[in-house]
């Protein structure tokens, strides 16, 4: 497998020191993410490199942040252009950056009004603030999740996830946080309580191992939360940007959120998270109830406006998206039928794929890696292969990738008989 001829191989970096850039990362780093020995210093389209040239086909792209490839040239470019000109300025001011991103949500989306955070994380707690203090006038204070969601790791989104071993060994957690079983209404309807003020649902649970919503779900769920004065909030951080098809999940199912939290591709590779959300719940969220000394960076959300405009210039969506992800669901439905007694299910929406498996997920993400293609190994039992490509990936980097995984499940077929 070659990367395309316009990847040039531009000079490789070189440790300074005796050691490489693992053996120095390993003793300076904390330790609470299970690295894989490599390391990248590049990144090119749908390929990374590391300090000798040698290219990896991206099908992980940095968790669903890289939609349109490593230094998209649109995206680069407005990087530069804003660094020249301002890297910062606080938020007690307006910034030409900041209100064009703001513009672009609202005009693309249902919402009126946009807060910027740094990250996913920050803008799920900017939605439990809001949410908490459009219900502080009735006593309304809980909140209701989907059992196996991922929210982030700070004490709120970590709290609010529903996976008890994320929440493990940090307590006491703070009250008010209820969880129900993903794509059950009827047990979501049951677990309410008086103060209950509002639901969280991701319409693609990623982390758990990429199940979506099912669309008479979340439009029962729209129903019922709208007759009872109960927010819906959707976490769009991993199916937001053109990941499923449109811009965000919900307009395929047909529903409006109360407020939707996006964040990952957002800032073009550049951290950046939103809260979106109507006219009339800001009202709930005045000067000195919240803030962010970074949130809404001039850099980031010149990156942001870059890749939205993109996204419908470049005619991604909903064409190429929707045309290209077929293209790869047809390619793993026949390896499915090809490897029965592997791939259980092929699962997800658009270009958030989840491979189930019944060998251990984490041996096929190594055996890929020995390919040079980079995916994620994730769910309870460590048997799902998560596949994020960019939504400009090509029809000769899809066949690459279905011929490495062709040569994988073969081989693993032939030490399963």
């Amino acid at each position: 497998m070659k990367p395309p001829e316009f990847l040039k191989k531009s000079p490789p970096l070189k440790s300074t020191k005796k050691e490489g850039w693992e053996e120095r990362g390993a003793r300076v780093l904390l330790g609470n993410y299970n690295r894989e020995p490599l390391v990248f210093e590049k990144g090119r389209g749908s390929y990374l490199f590391d300090p000798s040239g040698v290219a990896y086909l991206d099908f992980l792209g940095g968790i669903a942040i890289h939609v349109l490839g490593h230094c998209h040239p649109g995206i680069t470019h407005a990087i530069q252009k804003q660094a020249q000109r301002m890297v910062h300025v606080s938020n007690l001011y307006y910034n030409p950056a900041v209100v064009d991103l703001a513009e672009l949500l609202v005009e693309k989306t249902f919402a009126d009004r946009v807060f910027f955070s740094n990250s996913g994380t920050e803008a799920i707690e900017a939605a439990i603030k809001l949410a908490r203090r459009y219900g502080a006038s009735s006593g309304r204070y809980e909140m209701i999740s989907m059992e196996g969601s991922f929210h982030g790791r700070t004490l709120g989104a970590m709290t609010l996830t529903g996976q008890a071993k994320v929440r493990e060994g940090f307590g006491p957690l703070p009250p008010g946080f209820l969880y129900a079983p993903f794509n059950d209404f009827d047990k979501i309807r049951a677990s309410r309580t008086k103060n209950t003020v509002a639901v969280i649902v991701e319409p693609v649970q990623g982390e758990i191992g990429v199940i979506p919503a099912e669309t008479d779900f979340l439009q029962k769920l729209r129903r019922w939360t709208r007759e009872e004065d109960i927010l819906l909030i959707l976490d769009e951080i991993q199916t937001g940007l053109g990941r499923t098809g449109s811009l965000f999940a919900y307009e395929q199912y047909e529903i409006i959120p109360d407020i939707l939290v996006s964040s990952k591709a957002l800032g073009g590779g550049l951290p950046l998270g939103a809260v979106l959300t109507s006219e009339r719940l800001s009202k709930f969220l005045p000067p000195g109830t919240h803030g962010s000394t970074f949130g809404g960076n001039p850099v980031a959300c010149a990156a942001g406006a870059a890749l939205v405009r993109a996204l419908f210039a470049e005619d991604f969506l909903p064409e190429r998206v929707r045309s290209m992800s077929s293209y790869l669901w047809d390619g793993l439905m026949a390896l499915k039928n090809r490897y029965p007694s592997l791939i259980r299910e092929i699962r997800g929406k658009g270009f958030m794929i989840g491979c189930v498996v019944s060998v251990s997920a984490k041996k096929i993400k190594d055996l890929f890696r020995e390919e040079r293609v980079l995916v994620n190994a994730t769910g309870p039992a460590d048997d799902v292969i998560r596949i994020l490509p960019p939504l400009s990936i090509s029809y000769d980097e899809t066949d690459d990738f279905l011929s490495v995984a062709d040569k994988i499940f073969s081989s693993l077929s032939v030490e399963k008989s």
